[in-house]
């Protein structure tokens, strides 16, 4: 029997509480960034779509999109297409990068009926650290809180030696993540970053983390071959080692599922005393 946690437990059951008399269920825009196609798609929307707390509509690229991070799709016609059930909810197709599907979803598909969560992933592969600003899984819920939205974005720790990872079982540890937030809103310009480690039967609990900011092990291109002036690069990369302290790929590494508030103001509050403008700046500023 897999083991869950305490916090989990305490989640379901405050959860369950706050539930017993209200009708109305809590309405869910499930977006992600590995297509419309993708098993940690299904697996979350199973799940979310079995309580019937939950009202899940699902949005996502039709082909995959990751590494996408905040790209927009803004040239051309961009189609969209009705789907069949995912994990038993309505869903529809999107010609569009993650970012631009979850704004598609927000101001025209539910323009009249809005979500009360963006919910993205669950996305094959971790998201920690400095990947996080390259992942479309994570653009989507940032697009979604630039949009006014609530958002949680979800991926689960690769295991490169097992190409069938275990989503549902990811998205029975997702779930108590998603059944707080309906009970604790984030604040406003803030979404959660969540990471599974990759074997979920072994997960210690639910931690909450900085994001990593140390580097990648690798991160560089190797010259595969040159033809007519023309050269062809390959991309080579590995992720840090998880040495950080209090990092969520630290913590990651060490069996929590990591939960990491990210805020969409970007500026570096701690510089601006140290920065002066040059007397030039400032006399033209006059």
């Amino acid at each position: 029997m897999r083991r869950m946690t305490i916090l989990a437990v305490v989640l379901v059951l405050a959860t369950s509480v706050a539930w017993a008399g209200e009708t109305k269920p809590f309405h869910i825009l499930l977006v992600n960034d590995d297509g419309i196609d993708a098993p940690g798609l299904e697996a979350l929307a199973a799940v979310l779509h079995a309580d019937p707390a939950y009202r899940v509509t699902v949005v996502a690229p039709t082909d995959h999109q990751s590494g996408k991070g905040s790209a927009l799709t803004y040239t051309g016609e961009i189609a969209v297409r009705p789907h069949g059930l995912i994990g038993g909810a309505k869903a529809c197709s999107v010609d569009a990068t993650p970012a631009t599907t979850a704004r598609i979803g927000l101001a025209f598909l539910l323009v009249d009926d809005p979500p009360d969560l963006v919910v993205s992933g669950i996305n094959k592969g971790e998201n920690v650290g400095r990947i996080a600003w390259y992942s479309g899984t994570v653009g989507a819920a940032r697009e979604a809180v630039l949009a006014g939205s609530t958002a949680v974005a979800f991926s689960l720790q690769l295991n490169w030696a097992d190409p069938q990872p275990d989503f549902e079982d990811a998205a029975r540890w997702a779930k108590p993540v998603v059944d707080n937030l309906r009970l604790q809103p984030l604040p406003k310009g803030v979404y959660l970053n969540v990471n599974i480690p990759k074997d979920p039967a072994s997960i210690t609990g639910y931690r909450l983390c900085r994001q990593g900011m140390e580097p990648p092990q690798v991160a560089g291109f190797d010259l595969k071959r040159e033809h007519d002036g023309v050269r062809y690069l390959k991309s080579r990369w590995a992720p840090a080692t998880g040495n950080g302290a209090g990092s969520d790929t630290a913590a990651l590494h060490r069996g929590w599922v990591t939960l990491t508030p990210l805020s969409l103001d970007a500026t570096a509050y701690r510089a601006l005393p140290q920065i002066s403008l040059p007397a030039a700046l400032q006399a033209a500023g006059q």
